[in-house]
């Protein structure tokens, strides 16, 4: 056999294997939107999230300068469209936040703490593919970050 086939095969047996252990989670968790997102798909999901947002986007800073009166803006409208999930402390303990797959994220989460400006305007703006955040309505942002 010749070492070009010898690395497709180890190829393919890899990948199989990768795919047999996939399904073994998959059997062994099941799909249930009742549970946590196991380890693996939590990090997919970031990932895929990763890729979805362009590197300008992602390096971007927030161009609004920090007052007191921004802070204000911006608190009032977390108030009136994003606690009601994302809870007033933004922990995401409210039973809505709690009943949602993935559960509404903890904000104060390292996480969610690393990510830029730009990528939580990206998440606020755009909404988040296959999650309960959609995608807000033009100008949704309120005094929010690179509004």
């Amino acid at each position: 056999m010749s070492r070009s086939a010898k690395a497709v095969l180890i190829g393919v047996v890899g990948v199989a294997a990768a795919g047999g252990g996939a399904l073994a989670v998959l059997v062994q968790h099941g799909v249930s939107a009742r549970d946590e997102p196991t380890a693996m798909e939590a990090w997919v999901a970031r990932g895929a999230r990763r890729l979805a947002t362009p590197r300008s986007l992602r390096e971007a800073k927030n161009p609004v300068p920090m007052t007191p009166e921004v802070l204000d803006r911006a608190r009032a409208h977390f108030a009136d469209h994003c606690a009601s999930c994302h809870g007033n402390d933004g922990r995401g303990r409210t039973s809505i936040g709690q009943s949602l797959y993935p559960k509404a994220p903890d904000m104060w989460h390292a996480e969610t703490q690393s990510l830029s400006d730009g990528e939580l305007f990206a998440i606020i703006k755009n909404g988040v593919r296959l999650e309960r955040h959609r995608r807000g309505r033009q100008g949704d942002v309120g005094a929010g970050p690179l509004h």
